[in-house]
């Protein structure tokens, strides 16, 4: 056991200094025990800061404006709204458009609907007009482009086919309609040729190509890389011989060279938009219109059918249009 002081060295120790009162070998225990028991206490939290003096209200220009509360029916969707027709009762086609079943050259039957542009609109029938007056006029624009993308130097307006396609979808599946749109009688009219079964695909072909008898020139938009070789690819597939390689004249490309860093992107809605001025309300959208075809084969109701006929019209007239407004080559549109 330790003597007595080497107890009061270590008391003294723990101290650091010499207990008051006490001699150095005689600390005070009861004080050096406070001293320990306050050591091992925990520490006191620091007093809080005075409050802050609240600041004088700041006028209404100053305050910061609050976040915008958005709420579900403001956020945006993640996929756009689907195309949906007004409801009603069924449509018969034979009801809701003037055409004929025509016997294809090599069998079978289609519906043929013609139109006179003229009885569209007014617009369409001057539109009719002007593009008769470019074509017969040697030095126009158009010709010019002609010319120069075809090496076709004399083209009447009788030379030329519009033409567009409707499909039932991308690939080899089968087309539905195809409208044409060529000179006739002094004025522009346009021919659809539609399938209203499947089954009716190989008359529409038969009687589209026919309809070429004679002519020079062939104009599309996008034709050469898609609406031709789609041609012929069904042809092929529904026994119908293709011969048809006429001069093509396909305004996307030329549109391209011409309007490109003016518009958005050269799209033919987005052309005829601004640089035809017209803009289409209530149109079926291209992507819904195989879903609308299969719809009319099952149920035999027009009602979309009506809209897809008329979407096809629209593109032909827009080809003109945009033929009619093509500068002079190398001209600043």
């Amino acid at each position: 056991m330790s003597s007595e002081k080497d107890f009061q060295k270590r008391l003294s120790a723990l101290n650091r200094e010499p207990l008051p009162g006490q001699p150095p070998d005689a600390p005070d225990v009861a004080e050096l025990r406070r001293k320990l028991r306050k050591k091992r206490e925990p520490a006191a939290a620091p007093p809080e800061p005075a409050a802050a003096p609240p600041e004088p209200p700041k006028s209404a220009a100053e305050k910061p404006a609050p976040d915008p509360i958005l709420y579900r029916r403001d956020l945006p969707s993640a996929q756009p709204k689907p195309y949906r027709p007004l409801g009603g009762a069924p449509v018969d086609l034979m009801s809701a458009v003037t055409g004929d079943e025509v016997r294809g050259p090599l069998g079978g039957t289609a519906f043929v609907i013609p139109t006179d542009v003229r009885e569209l609109s007014d617009e369409a029938g001057a539109l009719s007009d002007a593009f008769g007056q470019r074509m017969q006029d040697p030095g126009s624009s158009a010709r010019q482009w002609i010319a120069g993308r075809c090496e076709l130097a004399e083209a009447a307006p009788d030379d030329v086919v519009f033409f567009d396609l409707e499909t039932t979808g991308l690939g080899s599946s089968p087309l539905f309609l195809i409208g044409a749109m060529g000179w006739e009688a002094g004025r522009l009219v346009v021919r659809q040729y539609f399938a209203r079964t499947y089954a009716e695909e190989r008359a529409v072909i038969g009687l589209f190509l026919r309809s070429f008898e004679g002519k020079r020139l062939l104009v599309s938009f996008n034709g050469k890389s898609f609406d031709l070789p789609y041609v012929r690819v069904r042809s092929a597939a529904t026994g119908v011989p293709f011969h048809l390689d006429p001069p093509h004249f396909d305004l996307l490309h030329v549109s391209r060279r011409i309007w490109r860093g003016r518009v958005p992107d050269c799209k033919l809605q987005t052309l005829e938009r601004l640089i035809c001025g017209r803009t289409r309300y209530g149109d079926i959208p291209g992507a819904e219109i195989p879903r609308a075809y299969h719809d009319f084969v099952r149920t035999g109701n027009a009602r979309e059918m009506v809209e897809c006929l008329k979407h096809n019209m629209l593109d032909l007239v827009t080809l003109a249009d945009l033929m009619v407004r093509l500068p002079a080559p190398g001209a600043q549109a």
